[in-house]
């Protein structure tokens, strides 16, 4: 009987150790918090000749489950929100169209999606232009610098926080 005792020891010990590993890797990942005031740095950014800013700021809130974006773009104002659930949500609906979002989280960065159809006006059949515009958000490690990395046309802008 003591022989299995001693035995058993090092088999339950074995069976903790790993219940306490893979519960850890099991965690939902800590996603970085991107709330805060945020100001365009354009000497970092690298935009496409045909995009002219000359100041933008960004204020993130993360309300509940959302994230929301307002940003002030040479004196103009938008606003648009995300959850990062991997869902298509609607984000308007208009005469002539609609336009969707979604968001997910890859590890770190923040992955947003904005897409839709929209009728093309004085059209003489139903035509409909598509939209898709993917962009990714990805804070530094000192959490100082946010990047928005835009893939059509391909463009970096770069924030640092306020």
């Amino acid at each position: 009987m003591r022989a299995a005792a001693v035995v058993r020891q090092p088999l339950i010990t074995t069976t903790l150790a790993l219940a306490i590993a893979f519960s850890a890797l099991a965690q939902k990942p800590v996603t970085p918090d991107l709330s805060g005031r945020w100001v365009f740095n354009p000497a970092k950014s690298k935009l496409s000749k045909h995009v002219t800013i000359g100041s933008e700021t960004i204020v993130i809130t993360c309300p509940n489950s959302t994230i929301r974006f307002h940003f002030t773009t040479d004196g103009k104002e938008s606003t648009e929100t995300y959850t990062p659930d991997v869902k298509e949500h609607m984000v308007k609906e208009f005469q002539g169209g609609q336009v969707f979002s979604k968001a997910q989280w890859k590890k770190s960065v923040l992955v947003t999606e904005s897409s839709g159809r929209l009728v093309v006006p004085n059209s003489t059949a139903d035509r409909y232009q598509v939209i898709h515009d993917r962009v990714r958000w990805a804070l530094s490690s000192d959490g100082r610098v946010l990047t928005r990395e835009v893939d059509d046309p391909k463009q970096v802008f770069v924030y640092d926080k306020q």
